[in-house]
């Protein structure tokens, strides 16, 4: 190696020179990408067997006031007691009188005005769904995305499958920096100085280093989802939106749209149509616009 740079201090032409930093600066890029594959791989797995753990506690939780609401519920409502119907016995006809024409006139009872005259019964909307509403998608026209999705070829592969979802992300890819509700500036300034020229690479390593040396937050995971979404790792994404627990952070209507299309990544069509419905069906949510036309895309 000595030799080879002595031979290119001394020798070599500004053609070779360039060549070889050519060749160093590819070298250096495929010793990033494999350790940031590392890296992701090692977190994965550690957030991996936090959320089943998370998930095991939801699931008994969840059990345990199921059972709670069946024992309410089957001791309070009980069922009307209908009362039994007396038949009545068929009166004898009496036997009919000859009337005079005074005595019917007498006798007919007057008719009475009626009291009041019904309305029109008018139809009552049925109230929407709550947790997963219905509604008429209608034709709009948003902006197309500013940039356009990770390249999952290069991530995955060539394959049919890929190539659509690809197609299908570039139309709905409305990621925007800097993230809602985050100063990122002033706690990470490599990091956000990084993601502005949209080198998510080195943004990802830098917040790796920073997360083996302070606590780790929600501002934290929300950076490194960030990172993991714009590079196509949709399931490293999702483990990192999972760990955000604050209140401001985990009602950030970004990070809700964000979570979508990580669960587009993960090839978790169903629970991504659940979140995208409820975006849409929010009139006050800022991406409802793009929720309903990823259901019209994806229907």
């Amino acid at each position: 190696m000595e030799k080879y740079e002595q031979y290119l201090s001394d020798n070599a032409d500004d053609d070779e020179r360039r060549a070889a930093a050519q060749v160093l600066e590819g070298l250096a890029g495929i010793r990033l990408e494999a350790k940031l594959r590392e890296v992701a791989a090692e977190q994965a797995a550690q957030h991996r067997r936090t959320l089943w753990r998370r998930l095991l506690f939801t699931l008994a939780a969840l059990a345990f006031l199921a059972a709670v609401a069946y024992w309410f519920f089957s001791k309070n409502v009980s069922t009307p007691s209908v009362p039994p119907i007396e038949k009545q016995a068929p009166s004898s006809p009496s036997p009919t009188k000859k009337q005079t024409p005074d005595q019917y006139k007498l006798e007919k009872p007057q008719e009475k005005p009626p009291i009041a005259q019904l309305k029109p019964q008018e139809e009552v909307p049925v109230p929407p769904d709550p947790i997963f509403p219905t509604f008429a998608l209608q034709d709009e026209v948003i902006p197309e995305p500013l940039h356009a999705a990770p390249d999952l070829v290069a991530t995955r592969g060539q394959g049919e499958a890929n190539a659509a979802l690809k197609v299908l992300l570039d139309q709905l890819w409305y990621v925007t920096y800097p993230l809602q509700g985050l100063e990122v500036s002033e706690a990470f300034p490599r990091v956000d100085e990084n993601l502005k020229k949209r080198d998510f690479t080195a943004a990802y390593l830098e917040l790796e280093q920073l997360s083996s040396t302070q606590a780790a937050n929600d501002t934290l995971h929300y950076l490194q989802a960030y990172c993991l979404l714009e590079t196509g790792e949709g399931q490293e994404a999702l483990l990192h939106f999972a760990q955000i627990q604050g209140r401001q952070l985990a009602g950030n209507p970004q990070l809700h749209w964000y979570r979508g299309l990580a669960l587009l990544l993960a090839d978790k069509r169903p629970e991504a149509l659940a979140l995208f419905n409820v975006i849409a069906a929010n009139s006050g949510h800022p991406y409802r616009r793009q929720a309903r036309k990823a259901l019209k895309l994806l229907q």
